[in-house]
């Protein structure tokens, strides 16, 4: 609205008065109406409003990301976290969301967190509990899950099960705890995969190795139940993905040494590709991921990585390659320019020609290795549990630029906002940038 104050329009026409009440409904319509996984038109190249970021892939192009840092160079600020986690960063707007657990005495408690993006000020800090607790892997603990951002909400969920919607100021609107709802199954490793948000509701899903078994959504303004699915017995840690392919808006659900595609407006089954029995069946960790019409996937953990054509009318996908070898257990695939990079946990990263599925190189980076690979500005992002971030030039040939230590383990998948990297370790946050002063 900057022409009307401009000189010679200090008293505009009655035509340009008639039009102001309609374009006022147009501005509140678009800054109340929620962002789902499905409408990226009103991010900005500094938002990473979820896992994997804007298109769930792990990319964000166009910035000029740093190439080398430590402690002390081009670090724009970090803060120290009260407890840790291995939940990663989401980005929206000029604010930080992250989870973490924190421990005083006997009493556990999970924490949301907001820091200002700019700044690495905390805006607000909230704790809604600690629900019923679940067993985790010692290098893991219940902040697991990455928090799912829309234009009017933050939604969180945690390995026990819990989930809940905040405002962006920190205000909660409701929490919902799976276990007393549906019984403890008691799981091994608690429940990693992260909240998806679509139209009509927030897909969490619940599975484990006892059953019952459900893709199920959480309604986004009271938290109960909008719709459930029954599902085949068997445990999943992967997060759900919604893709969008010849005029179709399909749900695809890891798990159960299977993907399953939902129809995003029915909720119908339309097709499974893969086969799994069993109550153990097919635990699988590593998110599927989606590049021009081809989706590549895993079946179970540490398994084949599968690459798979989608189809119009809701018609089952073509299947284009397998590879050869197991991918990783945990780090999810990175597709980027024509390249598929999978990082395997013991520090070896694994190039693959996108098309055919060939093995372009194999070179071994680091130790071990729970963090997914992010990609931007030509380059691959590769973290080990070591605090070691690598930096590899994207493209057929082996190229390591740099090499980069934070001094401390990083399990959580880095988020990319414009020229900045937000990076978590096990006791800090710190957004990286390229010329910042510690």
């Amino acid at each position: 609205m900057v022409f009307l104050v401009r000189k010679g329009y200090g008293a505009y026409d009655n035509r340009m008065k008639s039009t102001l009440p309609c374009l006022a409904i147009l501005v509140a319509w678009l800054l109340l109406t929620p962002l789902t996984a499905a409408d990226e038109s009103k991010l900005s190249a500094a938002d990473w409003p979820r896992w994997r970021g804007p298109n769930a892939d792990g990319v964000a192009d166009g910035g000029k990301l740093p190439l080398r840092w430590s402690v002390e160079d081009n670090i724009r600020w970090s803060v120290k976290l009260p407890g840790w986690g291995t939940s990663s960063p989401a980005v929206y707007g000029q604010r930080v969301f992250i989870t973490s657990q924190t421990q005083e005495g006997n009493k556990k408690s999970l924490l949301t967190l907001c820091y200002h993006r700019a700044t690495g000020k905390m805006l607000w800090r909230h704790d809604f509990g600690f629900g019923v607790n679940q067993s985790t892997n010692k290098k893991s603990n219940l902040a697991v899950n990455t928090p799912a951002v829309t234009a009017d909400a933050v939604y969180v969920a945690f390995g026990n099960a819990d989930v809940a919607r905040y405002s962006h100021d920190g205000k909660l609107s409701w929490v919902t705890r799976y276990l007393p709802r549906f019984g403890d199954p008691k799981m091994a490793w608690g429940y990693c995969l992260s909240p998806l948000v679509v139209d009509d509701g927030v897909l969490f899903p619940w599975n484990h190795h006892k059953g019952p078994c459900f893709l199920l959504a959480l309604d986004r303004q009271s938290g109960d139940i909008a719709w459930k699915k029954e599902r085949p017995i068997g445990t999943a840690h992967a997060t759900p993905l919604l893709v969008e392919h010849h005029g179709q808006r399909d749900l695809l659900v890891p798990g159960q040494n299977r993907l399953t595609a939902f129809d995003a407006r029915s909720h119908a089954e339309l097709w499974s590709y893969g086969e799994g029995s069993g109550p153990y069946n097919g635990e699988i960790i590593s998110s599927p991921v989606h590049a021009d019409g081809v989706v590549y996937l895993q079946l179970w953990r540490q398994s084949l990585i599968h690459a798979i054509r989608l189809r119009g009318d809701q018609k089952p996908p073509e299947r284009i390659w397998v590879s050869k070898k197991p991918g990783p257990v945990e780090p999810s695939l990175l597709f980027y320019r024509g390249l598929l990079y999978s990082l395997l946990d013991n520090g070896v990263l694994v190039c693959l020609d996108g098309k055919t599925g060939d093995e372009v190189y194999r070179e071994r980076l680091a130790g071990e290795c729970n963090s997914s690979p992010v990609a931007g500005n030509k380059h691959v992002y590769v973290s080990d549990n070591a605090g070691k971030t690598y930096v590899v030039k994207a493209g057929r040939e082996f190229r390591l630029v740099a090499t980069n230590s934070l001094g401390e383990r990083i399990t959580a998948s880095p988020a990319i906002s414009g020229d900045q990297m937000i990076y978590r370790t096990d006791s800090h946050l710190y957004c990286i940038g390229r010329g910042a002063k510690p």
